[in-house]
Formats: C-alpha cells, sequence, structure tokens
C-alpha cells in the first residue's frame, strides 16, 4: 500500500512541475538503526519530522517518513515506516520503499 501510494505521489508531484515534499533522508541512517536502542528522538533526528505519527491505544507508535522530488521528466519518492514501542524505542522498520522514475 505504500508503495502505491509513492508512486502516486510521484506522478502527482511530476504533473504539477517541480517541486520536492519532505526532508531528504538516508536509507543508510535507516539501516544503522537498532531495534530496543535507536529511540524516537534520534530517529527523528536523522530523518527530521515525520509526516505521519499515529499512536496505538498500548501507546505504540507508527511513524511513517516520506520524501518526494521531481522536476522536468524524472521524480523520486522513497518512504519509510517505523514502529516505536511505548517508551519510544524502535520496534522495527514496517515498510520501506524507493521508486525512481526517468
Amino acid at each position: 500500500m505504500h508503495a502505491r501510494f509513492l508512486n502516486l505521489l510521484a506522478v502527482v508531484v511530476v504533473t504539477a512541475g517541480c517541486a520536492s515534499m519532505g526532508k531528504d533522508f538516508s536509507m543508510a541512517d535507516v539501516d544503522a538503526m537498532q531495534p530496543g536502542v535507536t529511540t524516537f528522538q534520534q530517529a527523528q533526528e536523522k530523518l527530521g519530522k515525520p509526516h505521519s505519527v499515529h499512536t496505538a491505544a498500548d501507546g505504540r507508535m507508527a511513524a511513517m517518513w516520506i520524501r518526494s522530488e521531481a522536476g522536468m521528466g524524472s521524480a523520486s519518492a522513497k518512504g519509510v515506516g517505523i514502529i516505536f514501542d511505548k517508551d519510544g524505542k524502535m520496534i522495527r522498520v514496517s515498510s520501506r520503499t524507493e521508486t525512481k522514475t526517468n
């Protein structure tokens, strides 16, 4: 579902002209994050403010970071979803995607 959303977002941005959304982030920074060690605050320091955060009744949080960029004839989008426990420690990466079009 996230990949479909990001593909649609890339198409919308391309048809609207040159634009970008979200802070650029590195998937290498995501790969370096460790379950049970990395905190929500540390994730924000590396990835920027999340596009969305949803908190469950038990206190777990699902955060989603999205970056899209488009220029004349090309577009790229990437996104990562990370689940954190009620204490703000990372549980796991729930989704990740990268798309580029020329």
